[in-house]
């Protein structure tokens, strides 16, 4: 028997992940900007949109010029059409196993499912004849992710089987990418020549597939020469992009993580903080305790090494974060002089187009935690917790 668990009432805290809606579209419109004319804008919202919230980043990026939305799980992708977002889905990643009915549901609703290996075709084309639909289904090639997928030498003979199946059409061919963050990297050609030999392999077999795709957001900025028929856009559609943007072009973090003082004191030098009292006050100073832990999503490896934006009467203090990082709660320096008090609002990281930071300092983005936190920004951005309420602003909101 499951036993429901009570959850923590959000409205009872003060920490708020705000997803403005307006900067997903404006991504949106950026990113498109840079492709050709003829390739079409995926908007991958897997992982509930990048923790801005599925439905909320799908269709932000449609109003900014997406054609297609990717979503890693079928019930994800079926979600999406549920809600009545009538644009072509791709989902890619089940257990052909396990995916049981919810498979004909999804072939039914008429989503492009990714098949890298004959069980997955074998699971497409029962649930196909199962719906009396005939399922789209995009080919996937491993060309050194080693992830899912077709080895190229197996991708001639699965291509084959989806041409002789009366329940499938193979719509696409598609490969994932490993190092386009690092265009330097010479491995992203091989991807790339590898990709290309087993699309004319399976051309000479089975003749042309309409779509080909391999450019996420990192090769849609370095590379336009992969853009192909769709690119699809995750990361950079959140605001951060793996590369530099050519000149001119910004995109805006659509997520802004905030909390609030919940107790100020004034400590004397020497004053130790946190466990294992890793951090210790060398001046007299004044301490602010902030709300929020790792358990909301802050990473506790960036201990003593992040900053926040504490909003003051008097101005916007951009203050270090001090010891470790705990559960529920953070400690910061706010300094001997600082006119901070109980209730002033906290940035943890985002945008925050209004903050008055001196000496050409700037709000903290996640980019920044998740240096501090020796790790990517993906992760910074899902590790946001359900039990940090969300607010969404912007067009739309």
């Amino acid at each position: 028997m499951s036993v429901a668990i009570p959850a923590e009432d959000l409205r009872q805290g003060p920490n708020r992940a705000v997803i403005d809606r307006g900067a997903i579209t404006h991504n949106a419109r950026v990113l498109g900007g840079l492709l050709h004319e003829q390739t079409a804008l995926m908007a991958v919202v897997k992982a509930d949109g990048y923790g801005h919230g599925m439905l909320t980043a799908a269709q932000a990026a449609l109003d900014g010029g997406a054609t297609w939305l990717g979503a890693a799980h079928p019930a994800s992708a079926l979600a999406l059409v549920r809600a009545g977002l009538d644009v072509p889905i791709l989902t890619w990643l089940y257990d052909p196993t396990a995916v049981g009915e919810l498979m004909v549901d999804v072939v039914g609703a008429g989503i492009d499912v990714s098949v890298g290996s004959p069980e997955a075709l074998r699971v497409v084309a029962d649930a196909a004849r199962t719906a009396e639909r005939r399922a789209r289904i995009h080919l996937k090639v491993d060309t050194g992710m080693g992830r899912g997928g077709a080895l190229p030498a197996a991708a001639r003979a699965l291509a084959a089987a989806a041409r002789d199946d009366d329940h499938v059409n193979l719509v696409g061919i598609w490969t994932h990418l490993s190092t386009a963050d690092d265009p330097t990297d010479p491995f992203l050609d091989r991807q790339v020549e590898a990709f290309d030999a087993t699309v004319e392999a399976v051309t000479h077999e089975v003749g042309p597939v309409p779509l080909q795709h391999l450019a996420n957001t990192a090769a849609l900025i370095a590379r336009p020469d992969l853009h192909r028929d769709i690119v699809r856009a995750g990361i950079g559609l959140y605001g951060y992009p793996p590369l530099p943007l050519p000149d001119g072009a910004r995109l805006r973090p659509a997520l802004t993580l905030t909390s609030s003082i919940a107790q100020v004191k004034e400590v004397p030098a020497g004053t130790p903080v946190g466990y294992g009292h890793t951090a210790t006050t060398t001046v007299p100073t004044r301490l602010g305790l902030v709300p929020i832990g790792y358990a909301d999503g802050l990473h506790r490896a960036a201990s003593g090494r992040g900053r926040l934006v504490v909003r003051t009467r008097t101005g916007d203090d951009l203050v270090p974060q001090i010891g470790r990082i705990s559960m529920d709660q953070i400690v910061v320096d706010l300094g001997p002089e600082s006119t901070a008090r109980v209730g002033d609002r906290v940035i943890v990281f985002g945008e925050a187009a209004d903050a008055v930071l001196g000496d050409g300092q700037r709000v903290p983005t996640a980019a920044d935690w998740a240096e501090a936190a020796g790790t990517i920004p993906y992760e910074v951005l899902t590790s946001v917790s359900v039990r940090v309420g969300r607010e969404l602003r912007g067009e739309g909101a």
